[in-house]
């Protein structure tokens, strides 16, 4: 059996800080969206309506002028889905709304 050495060398790795930026203002605006279809019901319990058509135009509003990859858009859009309906939290939402 051969024996082989392996050498290893830390690499820094710097993330873009317009990336970064950027990121942070879609998920801003994905939470703005979010928080815009939030409604009360008679008893003043909170419920996300946000439905699939929502969350699709929605993706493509935030897409328009993104240069990286749609990976990013999707995960802050999810992000703050989870932020707002968050169980055990004072949202409620119906498990048909959010199935994607």
């Amino acid at each position: 059996m051969k024996e082989e050495a392996v050498k290893a060398y830390s690499i820094p790795i710097n993330a873009p800080n317009d990336l970064i930026k950027a990121y942070f203002e879609a998920k801003k605006k994905a939470l703005k969206e979010v928080f815009s279809c939030v409604v009360y019901s008679r008893r003043r319990k909170a419920h996300l309506n946000f439905k699939k058509e929502d969350r699709r135009n929605l993706r493509n509003k935030l897409l328009k002028d993104w240069t990286y990859s749609k990976h990013y858009i999707d995960s802050a859009i999810n992000s703050v889905i989870g932020l707002v309906a968050e169980q055990g939290g004072p949202w409620s939402i119906k498990r048909n709304q959010l199935s994607f």
